[in-house]
């Protein structure tokens, strides 16, 4: 009976501090993930929010970038544009947060492949985004790639992808 109670409390003891392990020390997928997450959080918006609140935003949104980041945005309907360096897409950013209403950024069905030298990412997704007060939303596919800066994961490139829709 001693023995039995010993080794549950092992076993329970075992669980509990791989839990806490994969708590203190993700997987760099798992960091991504939350990375993916957070940009698009970061860049939603309410009509509600004061102008104060969205430029806090735009300058929280640049952290996800490296200094020498792209955007490359060529969606069906809209003009091709190419964001370089952190200071163009806060540039855009604040514009944008300037002059819409609200905004609803979503990133669904992220697949994360983390490379050979474990120190870039290459993420996919479905990017569904609802501008100003209509119900309508658009949909795109994108494509982040990512570096590791020290204990960080930086988007180094963003860029829509073309389907064959």
């Amino acid at each position: 009976m001693k023995i039995t109670i010993r080794l549950t409390l092992l076993a329970a003891a075992a669980v509990r501090g791989f839990w806490l392990w994969t708590v203190f020390f993700p997987s760099p997928e798992k960091v991504v993930l939350q990375k993916i997450a957070r940009l698009a959080a970061t860049a939603t918006f309410s009509a509600d929010d004061s102008s104060l609140i969205r430029a806090g935003k735009a300058g929280n949104l640049v952290g996800f970038f490296a200094d020498d980041a792209q955007i490359i945005l060529d969606a069906p309907g809209q003009a091709a544009r190419t964001l370089s360096g952190r200071d163009e897409i806060q540039t855009a950013a604040l514009g944008g947060f300037a002059s819409l209403p609200q905004l609803k950024v979503q990133f669904l069905d992220v697949t994360v492949r983390i490379g050979a030298d474990r120190q870039t990412a290459e993420a996919t997704c479905t990017a569904k985004v609802n501008a100003g007060d209509s119900k309508d939303f658009g949909v795109q596919e994108m494509r982040f790639q990512f570096r590791k800066t020290g204990s960080d994961w930086l988007i180094t490139r963003a860029e829509t992808v073309k389907t064959l829709s």
